[in-house]
C-alpha cells in the first residue's frame, strides 16, 4: 500500500515538473533565434525627401530697397537766434540761387555790429596816445642818455626813463592787440547780421517749410528743405558677399511702387571705393537711364542688379547643402537607394538655389528633409522628388 502511494505521487511530481517547463518557455516567448532584419527579408529604412541637381540657365538677381534723392537737396537751418520777421517762399515755389527766402530780426545784431564799431575807435584812439607817449618818451630817453658820460645826470635817472620806455612799449603792444580782438568781433558780428537773411544755396524747389512768420528759432534748427529734382539717384546697399559681382555695366532693373511697379531700365552712376565698415555693406547709386515726369525725391523703389549669370548651369536648392564645422559644403546624395555623402563646390549663390561647380551630376538626387539621421551606406526611402533651374533672387 504503501509503494502504492510512492508511485502514484513520483508520477504527479513528474508531470507537476513538465507542466512548469512548458510554461517557463512559453513566458519567455519559446526558442529564438538570433536577432537581426524582421522576418521576410525587411530591412528599416529611413525616410527622407530629396530633390534631383537641375541644370540649365541659372541668374541670381540681388533685389533692394531705396529711394529716390537728388544730387541737389539741402536743409538750410538758421545760423542765428532770434524771430522770424518775414518769410518770402512756401512749399513748391521755385527758387534762385542766392535768393532771399526769410529773415531773421536782426536789430540786436545790428546794435552789435554799432557797439564793436565804437570799441575799435577807442581802441584805435588808445593805440594813438599810445604811440604819443612812447615817442615822447624815446626822445627823452635820447636826451638824457648823452649827459651821463659827463655825470650831468645820473645812472638811476636813466634806469628809470628806460623803464618807462619799455612800459610804453608794452601798452603800444597792448592796444595793437585790443584793436585785432576788437575788429574780428566786429567781423564775426557784421557776419551774423549777414546771416539774418537765410538765401537758397542753388535754384530749385521748396521741398518743405518748418517754420512760420513770427516762430524763434535757434541756431542750427531748420528751416527750410530745398530740392533740385533734375538730378534723381537711389542708393541701395550690397552686402559683402555680393560686393564683388557689382560692376559699373551691371544690368539694373527699377521698380516704383507709386508708378506700378513697371520695370523700367536704369544704370549704376557710382559705386563706393569701400565697404561700409559699420553695416558690411557697399554703397552702389543707381540712377534711370531716362528721365520719368512721375518721380518725385522720397518715393520708393525696388532696385534688381543681375549679380551672375551662368548658361549651363548645374544648380540644387540651397537648403539642401550643409556645412561642416570648418565651412566646408557638403550634402547627401542617393546612391542605388543608399545614402552618401558627398563634398561639393560652390558657384553662384541665389536665394532658394545655389550653382553647384564640382562634387556632382545632373539628375542625382540629394536629399532635402531628413538628413538628420543619415550616414554613409544607410538605406533611405525618398517619400518625394522636386527641384528645377530658373532665376533667383538674392536676398
Amino acid at each position: 500500500m504503501v509503494q502504492t502511494r510512492v508511485k502514484v505521487g513520483a508520477v504527479l511530481l513528474a508531470g507537476l515538473l513538465m507542466i512548469g517547463g512548458c510554461s517557463s518557455e512559453e513566458a519567455s516567448g519559446g526558442p529564438k533565434g538570433p536577432k537581426g532584419p524582421k522576418m521576410g527579408g525587411n530591412v528599416t529604412r529611413v525616410s527622407v525627401e530629396t530633390v534631383p541637381v537641375a541644370q540649365g540657365e541659372f541668374a541670381v538677381q540681388g533685389d533692394f530697397a531705396g529711394e529716390f534723392q537728388s544730387e541737389g537737396m539741402a536743409e538750410l537751418s538758421a545760423e542765428v537766434a532770434g524771430r522770424v520777421t518775414t518769410l518770402n517762399v512756401n512749399i513748391g515755389d521755385a527758387v534762385e540761387e542766392g535768393q532771399v527766402l526769410a529773415e531773421v530780426d536782426a536789430t540786436p545784431t545790428r546794435q552789435r555790429v554799432r557797439e564793436l564799431g565804437a570799441s575799435v575807435q577807442m581802441s584805435r584812439a588808445s593805440l594813438e596816445e599810445a604811440r604819443v607817449n612812447l615817442a615822447n618818451l624815446r626822445r627823452d630817453l635820447e636826451r638824457k642818455e648823452p649827459l651821463l658820460s659827463r655825470q650831468m645826470i645820473t645812472e638811476r635817472e636813466v634806469e628809470e626813463l628806460r623803464s618807462q620806455v619799455s612800459a610804453a612799449e608794452q601798452r603800444v603792444a597792448v592796444a595793437e592787440a585790443t584793436i585785432a580782438q576788437n575788429q574780428a568781433r566786429q567781423a564775426s558780428a557784421r557776419e551774423d547780421l549777414s546771416n539774418t537773411k537765410i538765401r537758397a544755396p542753388f535754384a530749385g524747389l521748396i521741398g518743405e517749410r518748418y517754420v512760420d512768420r513770427g516762430s524763434y528759432v535757434s541756431p542750427g534748427q531748420t528751416v527750410f528743405r530745398v530740392v533740385d529734382d533734375g538730378d534723381l539717384y537711389i542708393s541701395v546697399r550690397i552686402p559683402e558677399r555680393d560686393a564683388a559681382r557689382v560692376a559699373t555695366d551691371t544690368p539694373v532693373t527699377i521698380r516704383v511702387g507709386a508708378l506700378g511697379s513697371a520695370p523700367l531700365k536704369g544704370k549704376i552712376l557710382r559705386i563706393a571705393p569701400a565697404l561700409d565698415p559699420a553695416t558690411r555693406s557697399l554703397r552702389v547709386d543707381v540712377v534711370l537711364n531716362e528721365e520719368h515726369p512721375g518721380i518725385r525725391p522720397g518715393m520708393y523703389a525696388r532696385v534688381s542688379l543681375e549679380l551672375g549669370r551662368a548658361e549651363d548651369a548645374l544648380t540644387l536648392m540651397s537648403q539642401a547643402i550643409l556645412r561642416q564645422v570648418d565651412g566646408a559644403p557638403y550634402v547627401w546624395k542617393v546612391v542605388d537607394g543608399a545614402a552618401q555623402r558627398q563634398e561639393v563646390v560652390l558657384g553662384l549663390v541665389g536665394r532658394e538655389r545655389t550653382q553647384i561647380i564640382e562634387g556632382l551630376q545632373a539628375g542625382t538626387p540629394v536629399v532635402l528633409r531628413g538628413h538628420e539621421k543619415l550616414k554613409d551606406g544607410v538605406e533611405v526611402r525618398d517619400i518625394s522628388v522636386g527641384g528645377g533651374a530658373g532665376e533667383e533672387a538674392s536676398p
